[in-house]
């Protein structure tokens, strides 16, 4: 919109005068005069006062400037925004929708042009073009799409958490109630699953493709049949050459989890010891050649040692989520069971299941470290230290090696041998001390480890010298995992111990044990549950159970 009524015109040399004079304006000798803006020439450069027909800003520009912009449907837009409202009032009054590309003329249009060239309906149906993308992707990302690589699922994750408070949007609860509302306004129905013509083409295509999608997957098992009617799989196991029945969840589970899928060579284990805790005990005893006890109560009574090797006062116990979580096992369990071992001066590891299922390389070269038997041995004074910038780089360093993976931090210091980084250690910085005079500033160790497999001698020693020698603090506090550590390395390099903290809780969703940060009462009120209920109270309505871990070690420098 014009907000300019009258501009002032300068009549002296000005080839326009005569333009002036044929449209009634008087010149006569007058060095100025007033002309309507809509008698100006389109290619005026003359400057005037518009608004955005979409936003409302005002502006001042060409007159030129502001014809050409509304060349189509009389909208004037202000930047690229209001110019997306422009297009598609453009379109709704060309086409009546909002874009060209929803029109039956445009899809008609381009399903003819794409057959035409690749021989397919739409060109992402064309294998040449799928191989393309697929390369692209891999040599852009090292996977063949992007959503498989790291950097977009921290992407999504973390928008999913600024939105919705929760790491995926079919996880929220105002999501999920506007999926009902959208349903119930178009179909009548919470769920278009729910409408009698819909529910057996949809079951019918449903069992097709997945039964299309196991048999690509699975190309090396054979399948005798594939009944998702049935809820049954009938598999041929060359191993003991006989075929055997299996539901799809328990063969989903067996694959998602790597066991062994023939219920004929690993029946159903209804006894106390599970599949997982087996193939961690044959891990250890394939790497260690003394004495394993299993399934040991009287150790430290009443409770049990799954793994226990007496000769190192070593022991290992499975944690599954489901049956160590609240519902199953009290807040103190894993405490009190880490305490009693420690009385016995011995050190309990505890492995959680999702930790096996999906960091299995990073506790197996834990437990290597522990059992003496990593193999890939480098002495710290052969390696170049320096301070890691590369931030790419040391993501995708801690999500490889360290248990508990990234975390941001303000100084992070390397040890690289020949130009490979194979140990860090990341500080973050804490407060400025009350106490301190000199300003002196106060850090928290973060993360230390070596590189997956890899035992760097004397590696954290050179690490933390580095940073003591080149850092000015107060004091430096640290914690250590019960779970893992017993805070030795920590006693090594000058810390202090401080006491041991009450179990921390997570809660445990589709298998995995989440932070509790993002389930805080105030996540949760914003998302439309009850305010006069706690935390714990809206997540036990939920069936979202917390599970507690052994608790940590507080440990702290002062200089």
């Amino acid at each position: 919109m014009i907000l300019t009524k009258k501009v002032k015109i300068r009549t002296k040399r000005n080839r326009t005068m005569s333009y002036y004079k044929e449209l009634g304006y008087q010149i006569d000798d007058k060095e100025y005069i007033f002309v309507d803006v809509k008698d100006l020439p389109i290619s005026s450069h003359v400057k005037i006062d518009v608004k955005c027909d979409s936003c409302g800003k005002e502006k001042t520009i060409p007159y030129q400037k502001y014809t050409k912009n509304i060349n189509n449907c009389n909208f004037y837009a202000c930047c690229a925004k209001c110019a997306k409202e422009k297009i598609k009032k453009t379109s709704i009054e060309k086409f009546g929708k909002e874009h060209y590309s929803q029109t039956e003329e445009y899809e008609i249009s381009y399903k003819k042009s794409v057959k035409e060239k690749y021989g397919v309906e739409h060109h992402t149906q064309n294998n040449d073009v799928k191989e393309k993308s697929k390369n692209t992707c891999l040599e852009k990302y090292g996977v063949e799409y992007y959503t498989q690589t790291d950097e977009y699922k921290e992407k999504y994750k973390n928008t999913c958490l600024e939105k919705y408070g929760v790491e995926n949007t079919f996880q929220s609860e105002k999501f999920k109630n506007k999926i009902k509302e959208t349903n119930l306004e178009k179909y009548g129905v919470e769920n278009i699953m729910y409408l009698d013509k819909n529910k057996n083409r949809i079951s019918k295509i449903s069992r097709e493709i997945r039964k299309n999608y196991i048999l690509e997957k699975h190309k090396n098992i054979k399948f005798n049949e594939i009944d998702y009617k049935n809820n049954n799989f009938n598999i041929h196991c060359d191993k003991c050459d006989m075929d055997y029945n299996i539901t799809p969840s328990l063969f989903k589970n067996r694959t998602r989890t790597d066991s062994e899928i023939c219920l004929i060579c690993n029946p159903l284990n209804y006894g106390h010891t599970s599949d997982k805790e087996n193939k961690l005990y044959n891990f250890i005893k394939e790497n260690y050649n003394g004495e394993i006890l299993q399934n040991k109560r009287k150790i430290i009574s009443p409770y049990e040692l799954d793994i226990y090797i007496p000769e190192m006062k070593l022991a290992f116990e499975f944690n599954g989520v489901y049956w160590h979580n609240e519902l199953n096992k009290s807040k103190n369990y894993h405490k009190t069971k880490s305490n009693l071992c420690e009385e016995k001066g011995i050190q309990l590891i505890h492995i959680w299941e999702d930790d096996w299922n999906y960091k299995q390389e990073i506790v197996k070269s834990m437990i290597l470290n522990k059992l003496g038997k990593t193999k890939n041995k480098i002495y710290a004074r052969k390696c170049e230290i320096k301070e890691v910038i590369d931030n790419k780089l040391i993501r995708k360093f801690l999500d490889e090696s360290h248990i508990q993976g990234f975390v941001g931090g303000k100084v992070k210091i390397g040890l690289f041998f020949e130009d490979e980084l194979v140990s860090l250690m990341t500080f973050g910085k804490k407060r400025i001390s009350q106490n301190s005079s000199s300003g002196e500033d106060e850090y928290e160790l973060l993360r230390f480890c070596n590189k997956i497999n890899t035992n760097v001698i004397g590696g954290a020693s050179r690490l933390f010298k580095y940073f003591t020698k080149n850092y000015k603090y107060n004091e430096i506090i640290t914690y250590a995992d019960l779970s893992y550590s017993n805070g030795n390395l920590y006693k090594q390099l000058g810390f202090n111990f401080i006491h041991k903290t009450q179990p921390n809780y997570y809660y445990v969703i589709n298998g995995i044990r989440k932070h509790r940060f993002g389930f805080r009462k105030d996540v949760l009120v914003k998302e439309g549950f009850d305010p006069n209920k706690s935390e714990h109270e809206i997540m036990l309505e939920r069936k979202i159970y917390r599970i507690y871990n052994a608790g940590n070690l507080k440990f702290i420098k002062n200089n």
